[in-house]
């Protein structure tokens, strides 16, 4: 017996008619035929069909997904250490400051009691100004550039007039000696006074000055001269009056609102004019103010100065503002309006001087002294609005070295 197949392998365990035969399909499902011959000549066949269907599919079992890995919990941060607390370093031991043992008190020296005039009327003293003085530039008091002249050395040619004024005395006008150009202040709240000025002159002036707080306190001065010089300055407008024989009573209070002269300018505009000096410059343009002296570089501008009646010529100085002159001398060494000025080439700290003395004699050098008025005394005077006599020691080398700009 013979056999074959076709798409797979078929074995027989002889070749007789009662053998038994194995088919092994092929690796792929289909049909397969095997066929059998019974004889050796091939005689006789039989053919079967064998279809090999595939096995099923079988499903795999699904994946099982293992379980989510197990976490496991944070762990757990121990509590942090307690850090014990700090340990408190108790306050530095204050150590109480030295008992400061207060300076002994300086007993004052007694006053100096003038020699006998020839009996002044008596001079009251104003109380202190309760208003300070404006302040319309953080250096000056007068910012205008017309009023340039009372901060800057005087121009041109100078005289040296030391041969005439080492032997003259010089002098700082003060309100305990009268002939001062005293200052008071107000805020333009106590209402107001209006003056005219036909005493003297007849002029048509009609202004009313605010009142100072404290009242109206001028300038006093002995022999019949009381110049009643004083300027109201109003804080609050920078406006400023200036009065010349202004007459008040024991409190301050006018006698009378009819005066010599009374003009008005504003400090943050005038040149240095109008006021009631000869030369028609205000007093308060060059007048040496409280504290001014009490170091030697405390003075920083120009002073106003009031020469002899009988050496003030009739001509007229150009280093200042001033467009007036009581002069008459002709000829004569002084003229209001011009400057005076101390030798800038003198070394004023080598002078054996006192300080607010060293404090003129700076300004002078820096700024110079304008004549603004004569006197009828001999000597020469600087206008001030001090309650009292600074130490002027050494004050006549001021003559020693002096020049004058006409």
């Amino acid at each position: 017996m013979q056999w074959t197949a076709s798409g797979g392998t078929f074995t027989a365990d002889s070749n007789d008619s009662g053998a038994t035969g194995r088919f092994v399909a092929g690796s792929h499902p289909g049909t397969y035929t095997i066929t059998a011959f019974g004889d050796h000549h091939g005689h006789w066949s039989s053919t079967a069909t064998v279809i090999v269907t595939p096995p099923p599919v079988t499903t795999p079992p699904p994946v099982t997904t293992p379980p989510p890995a197990t976490t496991p919990p944070p762990a757990t941060t121990p509590p942090p250490a307690t850090t014990p607390p700090p340990v408190t370093t108790p306050p530095p031991v204050t150590t109480p400051p030295p008992v400061t043992t207060p300076p002994p008190v300086t007993t004052p020296p007694p006053a100096t009691t003038p020699p006998p005039a020839t009996t002044p009327p008596p001079v009251t003293t104003p109380p202190p100004a309760t208003t300070p003085p404006p302040t319309p530039s953080s250096t000056r008091l007068f910012p205008a550039a017309g009023a340039d002249w009372l901060y800057s050395a005087p121009t041109g040619p100078s005289l040296n007039i030391s041969s005439v004024t080492s032997s003259m005395t010089f002098k700082v006008n003060t309100h305990d000696g009268g002939f001062d150009y005293p200052v008071v202040y107000t805020d333009g709240t106590h209402g107001c006074t209006t003056f005219t000025d036909t005493l003297q002159y007849n002029y048509t002036d009609h202004v009313c000055v605010p009142n100072p707080a404290n009242g109206y306190w001028p300038s006093v001065g002995g022999w019949g001269a009381d110049d009643g010089h004083l300027v109201v300055v109003d804080s609050a407008t920078h406006e400023y009056y200036d009065f010349w024989k202004l007459y008040v009573n024991g409190s301050g209070q006018p006698t009378s609102t009819n005066v010599g002269g009374i003009f008005s300018g504003n400090l943050t505009t005038s040149n240095g004019t109008p006021g009631t000096t000869a030369a028609n410059i205000t007093g308060l343009a060059g007048d040496i103010m409280p504290g001014e002296l009490d170091c030697s570089t405390c003075l920083q501008h120009a002073l106003s100065m009031v020469v002899p009646g009988n050496m003030n010529s009739n001509q007229l100085g150009h280093q200042s503002s001033a467009t007036k002159t009581d002069g008459s001398v002709s000829g004569a060494i002084f003229r209001e309006g011009a400057k005076f000025r101390f030798d800038p080439s003198i070394n004023v700290d080598s002078l054996s001087v006192s300080t607010p003395v060293k404090a003129i004699m700076k300004a002078l050098q820096q700024y110079g002294g304008v004549i603004t008025d004569q006197t009828g005394d001999t000597s020469i005077l600087i206008y001030s609005d001090l309650p009292s006599q600074p130490d002027l020691t050494g004050i006549n080398q001021i003559g020693q070295h002096l020049l004058i700009y006409y």
